[in-house]
């Protein structure tokens, strides 16, 4: 049976799934060990979705009507309480990620594009960085609009998408 998509906003309930999510999105190319879920207790990634629910949090989720179960979400700190390296970008940093069931379905294409959407007119653009081999995802932020405007740590691209000039 085909999967039928309902989007809603992220709420203070799905943080065990956001968590999920954040692990899913600290995506390890095939072949390399999967980091440890310990991963999730550093400060500097744990401020990403911890205590979700502030003024200033955005996020949607992708139901599966047919089943119920959380097929994606995709987040941000608009706040910028991320306090990420942000490479020379101030926008608002995002996290999308896609449970393997769903993975290659268009959850992250459907997630993506609402998620713009709403946030057009609310920020100035958005970014992200990305594994270099994660040619999957890297495809998604090009066909969204993002472009490549730095190299971070580990040597994953920074990508922005700029929807109006601070």
């Amino acid at each position: 049976m085909r999967s039928e998509w309902h989007l809603r906003e992220l709420e203070p309930g799905d943080q065990d799934f956001l968590w999920e999510m954040l692990y899913v999105a600290l995506w390890d190319a095939p072949g390399m060990p999967r980091r440890p879920r310990s991963i999730l207790k550093d400060p500097r990634i744990m401020r990403l979705v911890e205590n979700w629910g502030r003024p200033d949090d955005f996020g949607l989720v992708t139901v599966d009507r047919n089943s119920g179960e959380h097929a994606g979400a995709i987040w941000s700190r608009l706040d910028r309480f991320d306090g990420l390296e942000d490479y020379g970008c101030s926008y608002p940093c995002l996290g999308i990620a896609v449970a393997e069931p769903y993975q290659g379905s268009g959850v992250g294409t459907l997630l993506m594009s609402r998620f713009i959407e709403d946030l057009r007119d609310r920020v100035s653009g958005l970014r992200l960085g990305v594994n270099p081999e994660n040619s999957r995802a890297l495809r998604l932020y090009e066909k969204s609009g993002f472009v490549q405007y730095a190299v971070g740590a580990g040597d994953y691209p920074q990508m922005k998408l700029t929807f109006r000039q601070s």
